[in-house]
């Protein structure tokens, strides 16, 4: 499971140093990722890109769908605008993909903050469970 603690953390320096979100998600051994309201990604840490196997530039201004298998797009689609509406989410387990195709299961916690960039965003903490 993610560790709670770390997501508190990290979501409370965001909060308070939003300007500084790219360094921030560095800061961690969670893999994270900072999609939009267009459900695109704005930012990946270093961990995200090692799990995930894609270099930055192949996933930042792309749909998050990139890395989520196709039977679940449009669950995980519809997830994440209602994110964008209410900002709450519970922690969940998903699978998703790497660029070579292998499913990883990952546990997740999310954040939101308007305060990045002065719009709003959805800040994904991502444990991956099956490493």
């Amino acid at each position: 499971m993610i560790d709670l603690q770390e997501t508190a953390r990290l979501k409370k320096a965001l909060d308070e140093r939003p300007e500084d979100f790219e360094k921030i998600i560095e800061d961690t051994d969670l893999a994270i990722c900072i999609t939009n309201e267009e459900a695109k990604f704005v930012a990946v840490n270093e961990n995200y890109t090692k799990w995930y196997e894609y270099d930055r530039s192949e996933l930042v201004g792309e749909s998050f769908l990139k890395v989520v298998p196709q039977e679940t797009q449009t669950e995980l689609s519809d997830l994440h605008e209602e994110f964008m509406d209410i900002q709450i989410e519970m922690m969940r387990e998903w699978e998703v993909l790497s660029k070579s195709g292998k499913r990883l299961k990952i546990s997740v916690d999310a954040g939101y903050s308007d305060k990045i960039n002065n719009a709003p965003h959805k800040i994904t903490f991502v444990k991956v469970e099956n490493a």
